[in-house]
Formats: C-alpha cells, structure tokens, sequence
C-alpha cells in the first residue's frame, strides 16, 4: 500500500495535469471562437493574406509552458472540437498537423529562471523557427495530399505553406522569447508565496484546507472547495455550451432545477460533517464537493420560469449551512473550554503536589 504522502503526491500530479489539460483545450476553443482557429486562416481563406494569428501565438505560448504532452493533446482536441462546433466537415489532417506543432514546441518547455540567461531565449527562438518550418512543410504535404485534383503546386505553396510561414514569423518567433523573458522575470525572479484569506479562506494553521498553483517560483494559495466551485462552473459552461454548438441541445428548466436540488447536497454533507466535528474532509472530496456545486450554480441560469421556487431553494440551502455553521461553532467552543478547564486541572493538580 503506497504511504498517504505519496499517494496524495500522485494524485496532485493528476489533478494538476489534467487542469492543464483542460485549460489549453477551453482556451483554444474560447480564443478560436473569437479569433478564428489557426485552421480557419487557411480553410476559411485560401488566397494569401498577412494575418496575425492570435490563437497560434497563444497556443505557442502555452504549449511552451505546459510541455510538449499537454501541447500535442491540446493541439489535437482543441482544433477537432472547434471544428466540430464550426466546420462542416472534419479535417482531421488539421488536428494532427497543430497537434505535432504543439508537440514540437513544447520539447523546449519553460523552468523557472530558464530566461535569466539570454541564450535560452536563443534556443527558443531556434526551435520556434525548426518547429514553423517543420509545420509548414506538414502543410504543404497534407495540402497537395488533399487538394492535389483542385489546386496546383505553386498556389498550395504560397497560399498555404509560405502563408503560414510568413504567419509565424509574425505571431510567434520574435514575440514569444520576449513574452517568456518578461514571464520569468515577473514570476520567478524570486521565491514567493501568496498566501491570503481573500484567497483562502483559512488561516495559515488551516493550509491543509488550501491548494497551490505555481506560477514561475510564485506560489498562490486557493481555497480548494472555492477552486472546485470555479472549475465547476466554468467546466460546466465550457461544456454546454460546445453540446449545444454541435448538437443544438439546451439545456431544460425542468433539468436545471432538478440538478440544482440534488448537487449541492454532497457538499453541504461534507461541509456539514466536518463543521460539527464527525470527520475530517480530505483535499479529493473538497475539490469534487465543490466542483459538482459548481455544475449548480452554473445550470441557475438555465431554470427559467422556477425562479421564485429557486429563491425558496436558495434559502432553505442557506438556513441549512448557516445551521449547521452555528451548531458546529458551538461545538468547537465547548471543546475548547473542556480544554482549557482539563488544562486548568491539570496545573491545579501540579501546584497541589508541589
């Protein structure tokens, strides 16, 4: 049986991996949304244009700190839900030619201080320039493999694969070292660590009740329920919102105030039972806790015309939580007192036998 310091280790590495994962997928989709995808500048415009691709530089950027895995799997998810959401048809090829570029430009992933010294800025800019012309080359090859019978060779070249070429020299290689170097100068310069109540909600004693994420060498302290609750809520809206794109489902009210009803339950029990002092909870059940009542507070928006039975439901949560908050303070101050009265004797029984 693995010892619980290595256990609760494992399951950080997880957790924390598959956030990463999660967050370059949703952002590629969000920024692709607004901007267009890095595939749309070439299958939604086939002639030659000079464009800045934001969602290439912000991929790049990311992919870069995250690592050449979480780059290839960001890569190909993100490109193939968003295509799934706008495009008619798959093409497939594009997912795996973002999926290599992320892979390759996350081979030179980002450390802390990495970028104090000038020449890995170098290096970056090196591999940056490797990786555009490896994915232009990938271009050009899928390209004529796909458009062989529409287009010739000399207007796949130049619309396509010197287009992205020109694109990235544009977006990327110049521009992300600097955005790198002012990033390890601003984060990791120094050892920091960022720990408020604002944040936490917990005192210093309680940092078992908070969760960290690093960024450089600065260390911000969450609170994990909190944490929970916004990855639940924004995981949720991601979610829906990609159904409803790709399968034009919404979601019902009827639903919506169903879920509202039974999720926050879970977590006003693991609160609940904690507070009034029957069991600890763990960093695994705050998390899950929070992020289901997350789901919740998400679907509110969808409950329509329940809104005055909502309001009812709110308030019977709140009377349950600020119950159980007052029953549970009451219970730590008679611990406390039978403390200090058990110290109290305890001097008392010292003095007598001096």
């Amino acid at each position: 049986m693995e010892p619980k310091s290595e256990k609760s280790s494992v399951q950080r590495k997880i957790f924390l991996n598959l956030l990463i994962s999660y967050f370059l997928i949703s952002s590629y989709f969000i920024i692709s949304e607004i901007f267009g995808s890095i595939s749309t500048h070439f299958l939604g415009i086939s002639e030659f244009t000079l464009e800045f691709g934001v969602t290439l530089f912000v991929f790049t950027f990311f992919a870069i700190l995250a690592g050449s895995v979480h780059g290839l799997i960001a890569g190909f998810l993100g490109e193939f839900i968003y295509q799934l959401a706008y495009y008619d048809e798959i093409y497939i090829y594009w997912c795996v030619i973002i999926a290599i570029l992320g892979f390759l430009v996350g081979i030179y992933k980002y450390k802390p201080l990495k970028y104090h010294k000038g020449i890995n800025a170098y290096y970056t800019f090196i591999i940056l320039i490797i990786a555009s012309f490896i994915t232009m080359s990938l271009i050009l090859l899928f390209q004529h493999l796909y458009n062989y019978n529409n287009l010739d060779t000399e207007t796949i070249l130049l619309n396509y694969a010197i287009k992205f070429l020109i694109q990235a020299i544009a977006s990327l290689i110049f521009f992300i070292p600097i955005l790198l170097i002012l990033y390890d100068k601003g984060l990791a310069s120094k050892e920091r660590h960022i720990y408020s109540e604002l944040f936490t909600h917990h005192s210093k004693a309680e940092s078992d009740h908070t969760i960290v994420l690093t960024f450089g060498r600065t260390h911000i302290y969450f609170c994990t329920r909190c944490s929970g609750f916004v990855i639940g809520a924004i995981f949720s809206m991601f979610i829906i919102r990609l159904i409803s794109l790709i399968y034009t489902i919404t979601v019902s009210a009827e639903f919506a105030i169903l879920s509202c009803i039974i999720l926050p339950i879970p977590g006003l029990f693991d609160w609940g039972t904690q507070k009034l002092g029957y069991r600890k909870s763990t960093t695994e059940t705050r998390l899950l806790t929070g992020f289901i009542i997350g789901v919740a507070l998400h679907l509110i928006s969808y409950t329509k015309d329940y809104y005055i039975f909502l309001l009812f439901l709110i308030i019977f949560y709140f009377t349950i939580f600020f119950l159980l908050m007052y029953f549970g303070n009451k219970r730590e101050i008679k611990k406390y007192r039978s403390q200090i009265q058990k110290l109290k004797a305890e001097i008392e029984l010292e003095d007598f036998d001096d």
